[in-house]
């Protein structure tokens, strides 16, 4: 009877495990991604409103993380995006205002065509509403002009329903005032800030106690001092709606001995 000879084994070359591997890693990572997002919850929803916002309020250069002034309005899209809004009733108090704020500048900038010149920003210390120095300004000048006026007026009665403290804070460009009266930029944001407090108390009846006036000269700006367009949206005043900075977390003592240095 004939041996039979070895019994070749068969080799699996269709490597099918690449697929469970893959299917693990993938398992893996949106694990991760959801441990991510249930840390980053707050910061989520914020983007969320600040994209909601964006979408409805094309005019206002709504945004968090800096200041700037908008290219133009589309009343389309305006209309449109108020069906993206979010449903804010879960809101801090902050973003609750935050919405109210851009809502009614974007409304007064949209009947005026002043798209250009005014900005709603919310940061650490609260709202600001930055106005350009052109809206509210002659060049060189700290007397408000009637489209300022208007613009304040309207500010002051969104104002006057919220109860917070309020900084003006004026800013200037790197040029030199060239003004006998004005001799530096400190003196002329401060008088800018001034009046403009001024008219908030005896035009728009803002209480007085609340306010503070602030000038800062050319040291703040957004962008660097180094174009014509640069310079345009470096001068500017900003109304912030003050916020009191969130609670720290709180200290938890594990009974572990204190030493100093």
């Amino acid at each position: 009877m004939a041996r039979k000879g070895p019994v070749e084994k068969e080799i699996d070359t269709s490597k099918r495990w690449l697929e469970t591997f893959s299917d693990l890693m993938s398992l893996l990572l949106v694990f991760f991604i959801l441990l991510f997002a249930f840390g980053q919850a707050d910061l989520e929803r914020f983007r969320l409103l600040s994209g909601s916002l964006r979408a409805a309020f094309n005019g206002v250069n709504v945004f968090a993380g800096g200041l700037g002034f908008g290219d133009g309005f589309d009343s389309t899209s305006m209309q449109q995006g108020n069906s993206n809004l979010l449903n804010l009733g879960s809101l801090p108090t902050r973003d609750r205002t935050f919405q109210k704020v851009a809502n009614e500048i974007n409304q007064h900038a949209m009947a005026n065509e002043l798209s250009k010149e005014i900005a709603v920003n919310i940061g650490k210390e609260g709202i600001y509403i930055s106005l350009s120095s052109a809206l509210l300004y002659p060049s060189g000048s700290t007397d408000l002009g009637e489209d300022g006026k208007t613009t304040l007026q309207t500010i002051a009665t969104l104002l006057n329903e919220i109860p917070n403290n309020i900084r003006v804070e004026a800013h200037t460009d790197d040029t030199a005032t060239g003004s006998p009266i004005y001799q530096t930029n400190w003196d002329l944001s401060s008088a800018r800030s001034v009046s403009v407090v001024r008219f908030l108390a005896d035009v728009g009846q803002v209480s007085p106690e609340r306010m503070s006036a602030v000038g800062l000269a050319e040291y703040h700006p957004l962008y660097p001092n180094d174009s014509p367009e640069h310079r345009r949206l470096n001068r500017r005043a900003d109304i912030l709606i003050l916020y009191p900075p969130e609670e720290e977390p709180p200290i938890i003592d594990l009974g572990l001995p204190v030493t100093g240095p």
